[in-house]
């Protein structure tokens, strides 16, 4: 297997990966979604709530906030062991970080008062709004808010709220034949209709650009525009690209480690399993 990175930032990354088969390399994207743990709010207790959102329109709202999530994956207890702890009002400091909201807007303002993410104040500094700047909801003068917000643990199966990515996403390595038989030297056609400029012609011959294939978005705009089917678009075999995208809650590095892990937990499970049933020693 070989692994190369294409591009990384804070919150994104694209690995160029080869030698892997697509279920392989499938799992560890869905996993990526739905089994790597994050924080989010789950409870909200309203003191006082006079502006004209209902509670649960607020709630909604505070869930999907990505909470800073990476610290909190040592801290406090697994999603299953803190699920029903919420169920029941048991807010233990093992599996919940608290938040406290209380924002006021006088009479005498005139003017709406917009409540952001950063006014939530939290309990645990390593769990806090990755973004200040999300709107919560809008008080008219004289109205005001007063609430308890609860977060713990959680998985996007569960909740898409839990999900640590906003994107995760795998496409194929295209493979780009051209017949130089069929093709005709004079023609332009195919370069000129290509958005990424993935072919250019040199020494007379069309000719495939390797430093651009890999921003080949399998349009196939080159094969429709060739009058003499000169170009067939497939696509490499076990070689794909794969891109990660994080809400913020946890980097995009630790959310791959996450779903690897993760999947090799399952297995182990799973052969123990096997085990117990005699069908493995």
């Amino acid at each position: 297997m070989e692994v190369s990175v294409l591009d990384k930032a804070p919150n994104r990354l694209r690995i160029h990966v080869k030698n892997i088969p697509l279920h392989i390399l499938n799992a560890i994207r869905r996993a990526a979604i739905s089994e790597v743990p994050t924080m989010a709010i789950d409870v909200v207790v309203f003191t006082v709530n006079s502006s004209v959102f209902y509670d649960e329109i607020v709630a909604h709202r505070l869930g999907l906030i990505p909470l800073t999530s990476e610290a909190a994956l040592e801290k406090y207890k697994s999603p299953e062991e803190c699920r029903e702890a919420g169920e029941e009002a048991i807010f233990t400091e093992e599996c919940f970080a608290k938040f406290d909201l209380i924002a006021k807007n006088p009479m005498e303002s005139g003017k709406p008062l917009i409540v952001y993410s950063k006014d939530l104040k939290p309990s645990d500094p390593d769990v806090k709004p990755v973004y200040d700047t999300i709107p919560i909801l809008i008080l008219g003068p004289g109205h005001e808010i007063r609430l308890e917000a609860y977060a713990r643990l959680g998985r996007g199966r569960e909740h898409a709220k839990w999900s640590p990515v906003s994107v995760a996403a795998h496409k194929y390595v295209p493979n780009i034949k051209i017949d130089p038989e069929k093709c005709d030297s004079e023609c332009t056609k195919c370069i000129d209709v290509c958005p990424k400029g993935v072919l250019d012609k040199k020494n007379g011959k069309l000719v495939v650009r390797e430093d651009k294939i890999l921003d080949c978005t399998l349009c196939r705009m080159c094969e429709s525009a060739c009058p003499n089917g000169a170009i067939r678009i497939g696509h490499r075999e076990n070689e794909f690209i794969l891109t990660i995208e994080s809400t913020g809650a946890l980097p995009p590095k630790r959310i791959l480690l996450e779903a690897v892990k993760i999947i090799e937990s399952k297995l182990d499970e799973f052969l123990d399993k096997l085990r117990e049933q005699g069908v493995m020693k």
